[in-house]
Parts: C-alpha cells; sequence; structure tokens
C-alpha cells in the first residue's frame, strides 16, 4: 500500500494551503471566535467555493475530500463545519424535492447563494428518532407545523431547512417525514446557541409556530414509489458528518503541532533552545504520533464510506482523530509553557474548537459501542 500522496494530490494539498493562509488566516483571527452572521457566511463560502468546499466533483477521489477538509480545519475550523453542511443541503434537495421546489432552491444552495442546514435533533431527541416531536399536520395544501429543533449546524444564518418532523404519532419512527422550509415564504424563528468552541459555525436552536409550508415541500412524497421517510434518520447517513469531524480534528492537530514546533525552536532557557530538551522532544514525538496515527485511519474511514464494515472504520476514526485533536492541542499549549495559556497564542481557541468535534454525529461513547458491537455481535447492554 503506497501512503504517499499522488503528484495530483499533492498538487490540490498545496495550492488550496497557500490560498486558505493568505486568504483565511485573518478571517479566521477576525470571525472564527464570534457570533457568525449570514452575510460574512456567504462571503467566506464565495471564497473557498473554486476549491471545492461545497461540494463540486469530489468524490471520485476520497482521499482528496480528506485533503482540502483537513487543510480548512487546520486554518479556519468553524469554517470548515460551516461548509461541509452547507455543501450538502442543495444536492439534498435536487434528488429528493418535488421538481418544481427542486428547480427553485436547488440551484442557489448548490452555489452557495442560499445557505441550507438540516434540521433533526430536539431538546429532548438526539440518536432516537422515535422521540420526535414536532408536529406537521397536512390541511389541505400545505402542512402547519409547530415544535423546536436543537443543536442545529447552520440553523441561524440559514435560508432553507429540510427538516424531520412527525406526521402521525400513532406510526412512530413510520410517521416521519422530511419538510423543505423555505424560511422566505415559511418564516420561523431561531437563534444561535452560544457554545464553547467553534463559534463561528453556528449551533442553533430553531422554533417552529404553526408554520404554513406548502406540501409541495415534502421530500419524496411526489413519488409514488416512496412514501418520502427521512434520509437523516438512516444511521449510515451520518457517517460523512464523522469523517468530517476526523479530517479537521487532524487538521487542527497539525496546526497545533507546527505552533509549538515553532515555538521551541525559537524560545531559550539555560542558553539553548527548549526544543533540545528530551521531555520536549518527547511530548513532540507523543503528539506526531498520535496526529499520524488518527490522519491514517482518517483516510480509511473516507476510503470505507461505501464497504460493508462502513460503520466500523468511521467509528474508529471519529472517536479516535476528535480525542486525539484534544491531547494534541493541549501537549502543544504544555510545550509553550505559559504563553500556551495566552489568548494572543491562539491555542486556547484550538483547543475549545478541537473538544467541539468529540460531541456531534455520535460521542466516543457511543462509537466505542458502535464498534464493540461489530467487534462481538452483540448489542450492547446495560451493566
Amino acid at each position: 500500500m503506497d501512503f504517499e500522496f499522488n503528484e495530483d494530490q499533492r498538487m490540490v494539498q498545496d495550492g488550496v494551503r497557500r490560498f486558505l493562509e493568505k486568504e483565511l488566516v485573518a478571517k479566521d483571527k477576525q470571525y472564527g471566535d464570534i457570533e457568525m452572521t449570514r452575510e460574512v457566511a456567504l462571503e467566506l463560502l464565495a471564497l473557498i467555493k473554486p476549491f471545492g468546499y461545497l461540494g463540486e466533483d469530489r468524490a471520485t477521489d476520497p482521499i482528496m475530500v480528506s485533503i482540502i477538509n483537513q487543510e480548512l480545519g487546520r486554518v479556519f475550523p468553524s469554517l470548515a463545519g460551516l461548509a461541509f453542511i452547507a455543501g450538502q443541503v442543495g444536492p439534498v434537495v435536487a434528488d429528493g424535492a418535488h421538481p418544481d421546489v427542486a428547480a427553485r432552491l436547488a440551484g442557489p444552495l448548490i452555489e452557495g447563494e442560499r445557505i441550507g442546514c438540516f434540521a433533526f435533533s430536539e431538546p429532548d431527541v438526539g440518536s432516537d428518532p422515535s422521540a420526535i416531536a414536532c408536529r406537521a399536520e397536512l390541511r389541505g395544501d400545505h402542512y402547519v407545523v409547530n415544535g423546536s429543533k436543537c443543536w442545529i449546524s447552520n440553523g441561524h444564518i440559514a435560508d432553507v431547512a429540510v427538516v424531520t418532523v412527525q406526521t402521525d404519532p400513532a406510526l412512530g419512527p413510520k410517521g416521519l417525514r422530511q419538510l423543505i422550509i423555505d424560511r422566505e415564504e415559511s418564516p420561523f424563528e431561531s437563534r444561535d446557541i452560544p457554545t464553547i468552541g467553534l463559534r463561528a459555525f453556528p449551533c442553533s436552536e430553531l422554533n417552529f409556530t404553526d408554520v404554513k409550508v406548502p406540501a409541495i415541500n415534502r421530500m419524496g412524497g411526489w413519488r409514488k414509489a416512496e412514501d418520502g421517510a427521512p434520509r437523516q434518520a438512516v444511521g449510515s447517513q451520518f457517517n460523512l458528518p464523522r469523517v468530517l469531524c476526523a479530517d479537521v480534528s487532524c487538521g487542527i492537530a497539525e496546526h497545533a503541532i507546527e505552533a509549538a514546533t515553532a515555538y521551541v525552536k525559537e524560545r531559550k532557557q539555560f542558553g539553548r533552545e527548549i526544543g533540545r530538551f528530551q521531555l520536549i522532544q518527547g511530548m513532540l514525538a507523543e503528539m506526531v504520533m498520535a496526529y499520524e496515527a488518527a490522519r491514517l485511519l482518517t483516510f480509511r474511514a473516507r476510503m470505507s464510506l461505501t464497504a460493508p464494515n462502513a460503520d466500523r472504520q468511521v467509528s474508529i476514526a471519529k472517536a479516535y482523530a476528535t480525542e486525539m485533536g484534544v491531547r494534541v492541542t493541549s501537549k502543544a499549549m504544555e510545550c509553550m509553557g505559559a504563553m500556551g495559556l495566552t489568548v494572543e497564542m491562539g491555542l486556547e481557541r484550538r483547543l475549545r474548537d478541537a473538544r467541539m468535534w468529540i460531541v456531534p454525529d455520535g460521542t466516543s461513547q457511543i462509537h466505542r459501542l458502535i464498534i464493540g458491537r461489530d467487534v462481538t455481535g452483540f448489542s450492547a447492554t446495560r451493566s
């Protein structure tokens, strides 16, 4: 197995890195730790769109996808998450919406002229779709939606939300449907939820109070062969964002290693650079080993997305890489001593950003259960 990038991959990595360092480093410092606005998000998406960050023709080379995600995670972690979600909604609408709805919304979403989100989770609902309470009642040619959604990526800045709703509580999960809610024609309320990190990647609450949504906006319902059941309720559909979490964590760790290495090669104590001390070199070695292992696991997961064992490989990468991002960034701060604790050095924010990626799309504990179930063939029980 060849672990080296091919010529095309190296060229893309070099080109993307040069562009991001020139155009995005300053913007990360300006916007990366404050609440994102729709106007700034559109500006940033327009900047990175030419490099395929909204999903254009990257799937033919899975390693290339990870490369550009890791590069953006290295420079602007919040934007990596924002762009990923924005890039997923347009193709889903194009594929599953009524042709008239797709013709109106898919193009602007795919081009980055409008921002989309997926709304699945609720204040009391995480991984269990059967508990979804956001209700949509069909009344003639429209649905009336009532309820709330929580922890919605891009929600506060979204123009269009693909919302999972319950149409018939008596049916349980079989009553779930997805509605495409265009904020312009069906206004709803939203607010940003302040979090420890990734503050420029909106984590939002959406509130629907008697929101009227045209019945034609039901995903898949116009096809006789489909019942419009939500794709987001299918566990395997979460694998793409899980690999993204691993990618961005690798990018954060690479940034931390670079920052720590540069510091210890300049900082002097006892008449020599502290990078010459054995304990410092030992910490750097641990950081590099963990980073390289996570990176390889992430590449393997990306290449396994269509394989029968995808869930296992993705869970291994997601759990290990996201935890690695926190460990490595913390070690980098230790290498810098007191300076590592300062806001000026920037690693304290990278540590907060790294911590955020452990929880979304399945916590580390959930992924350990997925791996354990695959290893044993048993579903875990409570002890």
